[in-house]
């Protein structure tokens, strides 16, 4: 949809369960409310009792077409789910105990792709036509529904007090979460598939050769990484202790200053990486051309890989200094931070890869929150718990 410009020569990179009736609260750090888990997308979160081994506690066929990232907050599973035929997408809301669907909506628009973030008791979703919708997380009722200026929304929102934020049509769009209103619109170099990340008072978005940070609550673009070229299929970034991740399909993955947006170095990856560990073991983990590594988050030393059956497809999840993968075979994998695998079983269906450049379905991955660990494979969404 858009033409890349010629990249600049000589670019120098440096290297280196509880139900529905739980009552309704600002999200908290055990909530999984974006993309990758957190409004960082760093793919991390606690959950009471796992120590490496799950059990399945329940596995529900939505009957639809692909599945959405799932948001897991107040004792209940939100997924988008794009429809078989014609065009729209669907909105779920799942007991996290037992899956039961307590409640669902239709979401119209064009394509099969929409997706949602949550805050505050409320689910923020963005269809590809720029309409933003806010539901009740309790009830599915609809707050209020906004045509954001422009068309064309790709990049999964992200929401955190008090606003939410939107990448589309050469924008970055701060929502009052309360009211719809635009609080303010940054400007950007015509990237999509971007969604914004949260981190040191600023809000980044990258897309082929540009990167920025905007101050969260003003708007002020603090920075912008400008490597000579714009257009194109962006990915999200990911924030982690004051450096952002950056994955680019025109230049080597870079790893930038949150406060300036200076290169400090390269990192190895396909799907967004995650950050995580307990206490003073600070770690990455990331997938690239089907192998799983983890890596010293200050040496960026490769310490082991792994492989798995072949398939391995998901952006990794980082649970109680546990890693968590899938494969496309359906296989689940749960590895320590030595490389051992502590668990692994099958979920009965192919668990896909996000795909951050299409819009023929919502962004998939993995979750955890309120106790479980859910997983998208096919039209199937399954739950599992510590063993």
């Amino acid at each position: 949809m858009k033409i890349m410009c010629s990249l600049a020569t000589g670019v120098a990179l440096a290297a280196l369960g509880l139900g529905v009736s739980q009552t309704l609260a600002a999200s908290s750090g055990d909530d999984a409310v974006a993309y990758q888990i957190n409004a960082a997308h760093s793919g991390s979160n606690e959950i009471s009792g796992f120590k490496g081994k799950l059990k399945l506690l329940w596995t529900k066929n939505l009957g639809a077409g692909a599945i959405s990232y799932p948001l897991i907050a107040v004792g209940q599973v939100y997924v988008t789910v794009a429809n078989t035929t014609g065009y729209g997408t669907q909105l779920f809301a799942l007991e996290s105990a037992n899956g039961v669907v307590n409640w669902q909506q239709p979401i119209s628009g064009t394509y099969f792709w929409s997706n949602a973030a949550y805050d505050n008791g409320q689910i923020f979703l963005v269809t590809y036509d720029g309409v933003l919708d806010n539901f009740s997380s309790g009830s599915g009722s609809l707050n209020w529904s906004v045509q954001l200026p422009g068309y064309s929304f790709s990049s999964p929102p992200t929401a955190e007090k008090g606003q939410v934020f939107v990448g589309g049509n050469g924008a970055l769009n701060a929502v009052s979460e309360a009211t719809g209103a635009i609080n303010w619109s940054g400007g950007v170099q015509n990237g999509d598939n971007s969604s914004p990340a949260l981190g040191d008072k600023g809000v980044y978005v990258t897309y082929p050769c540009q990167y920025y940070k905007f101050g969260e609550k003003s708007g002020k673009l603090d920075w912008n990484t400008n490597l000579g070229c714009e257009g194109g299929g962006g990915r999200t970034p990911v924030y982690f202790k004051n450096e952002v991740f950056v994955r680019d399909w025109t230049e080597p993955n870079n790893v930038l200053d949150a406060k300036t947006g200076a290169s400090l170095g390269t990192f190895t990856g396909g799907p967004a990486p995650a950050f995580g560990g307990e206490k003073h073991k600070t770690f990455g983990v990331g997938l690239s051309g089907g192998t799983l590594s983890l890596f010293d988050f200050k040496t960026r030393t490769t310490k082991w890989t792994f492989a798995g059956d072949g398939t391995l497809s998901t952006a990794p999840i980082i649970v109680n200094g546990y890693i968590v993968e899938g494969g496309t075979s359906g296989m689940l994998y749960v590895l320590n931070d030595k490389g051992k695998v502590t668990w692994s079983g099958n979920v009965g269906a192919s668990i896909p890869g996000p795909d951050e450049q299409n819009v023929s379905q919502p962004l998939t991955g993995l979750a955890a929150a309120d106790g479980i660990i859910v997983v998208p494979a096919g039209s199937q969404i399954s739950a599992y718990a510590p063993e």
